[in-house]
């Protein structure tokens, strides 16, 4: 009874190699679980600031009662895009 239970795999594994393989996209499923976050996003640096801890708590505190979607990094982007910003603009203005 051993042999035919070998016969047989071994006739399934003939009959799947002979079929066409399925795509891909029917194959594997997309992927499940969180999507990933700026850590992992090569566009994005890690950087340490020092800052009073009151500040950081007041700050993230009202930025999550304006923003709750958003992260506190978000928040300081926009604030250092603003800055170069006007950095951008002040030295265009002086160099006139």
């Amino acid at each position: 009874m051993a042999d035919n239970k070998y016969a047989r795999m071994a006739q399934i594994a003939q009959h799947y190699q002979a079929t066409e393989p399925e795509r891909a996209s029917e194959i594997l499923p997309g992927k499940v679980g969180r999507p990933p976050g700026k850590s992992s996003n090569h566009a994005y640096g890690r950087r340490t600031v020092l800052l009073k801890k009151h500040t950081i708590k007041t700050a993230e505190r009202l930025w999550e009662d304006l923003e709750p979607e958003q992260d506190f990094s978000d928040l300081v982007e926009q604030l250092l895009a603003k800055f170069i910003e006007t950095q951008h603009q002040n030295n265009t203005q002086i160099e006139l």
